[in-house]
């Protein structure tokens, strides 16, 4: 790409975070050469630079051109390139590594001992990568919808997070995107009725931090322990709770 000099800093350095990205997926999938480069020409002096940057030989491309359409989303017509030139590499690679500035792909690497799986990761992603299971104690992940924002990172508040940027090829670039697993644990019980809600950790964690709170000692330090419904039902039922009838 030729630059004048007289861009921003800023768009300067967004093209050579895009350009290193692309440099590294080419590089990874085999293709041989220098596909994307800065080239500065200012004024009349640097005509000789441009000359001989503009006659070096030309990368290596695919065998066979494109036939897809351009798609009304940006990353969707990124996906279908992607495709292509993964389908046509000199070297098959499962993962590429990507530079960690400016990478719009990526995976999440989540300790799971940290985790209680209180899925504030999820309402903060912008881009649906990350969900829960309605039926199980999980935190799934389609790491095709990922765009490494750092949101999830930023929001979860164990910091059990971490940004992995990466392009990931597995079984034809398939298994980007599907879900999968990151993060699941057993439910807690509820002690009165045995119905599962939360996380084991999650409840545990929540019993350590309050379980020193006068506001829940007895009777309710037990509620914590107790699902939503068995909270209300035992406070309704206790002969001992003080009523506001009571005051």
């Amino acid at each position: 790409m030729l630059v004048t000099g007289e861009e921003a800093p800023e768009y300067r350095r967004a093209l050579a975070e895009q350009m290193a990205v692309g440099r590294a997926i080419l590089t990874g999938l085999g293709y041989a050469g220098t596909h994307l480069a800065l080239i500065e020409a200012r004024d009349a002096r640097d005509l000789a630079a441009l000359d001989f940057a503009l006659r070096s030989a030309p990368a290596q491309g695919v065998k066979t051109a494109a036939g897809f359409a351009v798609q009304a989303g940006k990353r969707d017509t990124l996906e279908l390139a992607i495709d292509h030139l993964a389908a046509q590499a000199p070297q098959a690679r499962d993962e590429i590594t990507l530079p960690a500035a400016g990478a719009p792909f990526g995976s999440l690497v989540v300790d799971t001992a940290k985790c209680t799986l209180c899925l504030s990761c999820v309402g903060a992603c912008p881009e649906s990568a990350l969900a829960d299971n309605p039926d199980l104690p999980q935190l799934r992940f389609i790491e095709k919808n990922c765009v490494q924002c750092g949101l999830c990172a930023g929001t979860c508040p164990e910091q059990a997070i971490t940004l992995q940027p990466r392009l990931w090829l597995a079984d034809g670039g398939r298994a980007r995107k599907t879900a999968r697993v990151l993060a699941q644990a057993e439910p807690y019980r509820c002690i009165r009725c045995s119905k599962p809600f939360g996380t084991l950790q999650a409840v545990e964690a929540m019993i350590g931090r309050l379980g020193a709170h006068p506001a829940f000692q007895g009777a309710a330090a037990e509620r914590l322990r107790m699902c939503g419904d068995c909270r209300v039902i035992d406070i309704h039922t206790n002969p001992a709770e003080v009523r506001i009838t009571d005051l």
